[in-house]
């Protein structure tokens, strides 16, 4: 097995591109933990060192997220969505937070991955490179179902995106846990409400992690809140 490092973007993405079945790490917590997820005689891609996949920006009205950016960093930054902020904050002890990374939980695609109901509540899009160009899918679209995603083997997520919350939105996160502290959820759900003036519901937005094979947007629920 090789273990290749780039620096920059263009250097993973030729990485990838030349190997047969290459497997991405950042914070490797999940492909520590179950080494039996990496296939044999794969190459083993390390995208930690990119400064290009970290960072957090809103610009124009979207808030995009680099896909080597932490979730203890996701948790601090307090002008985030408190759904996000929350979601991030509930993921494992801090250890698992400050090497845990928002691209690797999504593309990790585990059903009950914390981060996912949050991002689908807030109707995110992620960004996929290659040698070959540049394309954007929602995120809805990209999880196909437990541990599957619509990500092409010379692909790289490089960012999550999203439009800026309007000024009456409100969101939050919750998780069921069979314990107390630090736990893989049961359950968990994100919900993003538009109030309006009266205190009536004007439009919603709620996922669900943990009932299905993939975490989903609630569309019947939405529907009924809504009004």
């Amino acid at each position: 097995m090789n273990y290749l490092r780039p620096h920059t973007i263009d250097e993973a993405l030729g990485m990838l591109a030349a190997q047969p079945r290459p497997r991405i790490v950042c914070g490797a917590t999940d492909a520590f933990a179950d080494p039996a997820l990496v296939p044999a005689r794969s190459a083993w891609v390390d995208i930690s060192r990119i400064d290009a996949l970290h960072g957090i920006v809103s610009r124009d009205g979207v808030v995009r997220i680099g896909a080597a950016s932490t979730w203890d960093v996701i948790a601090r930054t307090a002008w985030l969505p408190m759904a996000l902020t929350e979601a991030a904050a509930s993921v494992g002890p801090r250890q698992i937070r400050v090497q845990g990374t928002i691209g690797g939980n999504v593309c990790h695609a585990s059903p009950v991955a914390d981060g996912i109901p949050a991002l689908l509540a807030l109707d995110a899009r992620v960004e996929l490179a290659s040698v070959r160009g540049v394309r954007r899918l929602p995120l809805a679209e990209f999880l196909l179902d437990n541990r599957r995603i619509a990500l092409d083997a010379d692909e790289l997520l490089v960012a999550v995106l999203f439009a800026q919350p309007h000024t009456h939105d409100r969101t939050s996160f919750i998780k069921c846990t069979n314990r107390d502290g630090p736990a893989i959820a049961v359950v968990s759900a994100a919900a993003r409400l538009r109030m309006g003036a009266a205190g009536t519901i004007e439009a919603a937005a709620v996922a669900v992690g943990g009932a299905s094979g993939v975490a989903r947007r609630m569309r019947a629920l939405e529907a009924a809140l809504a009004g």
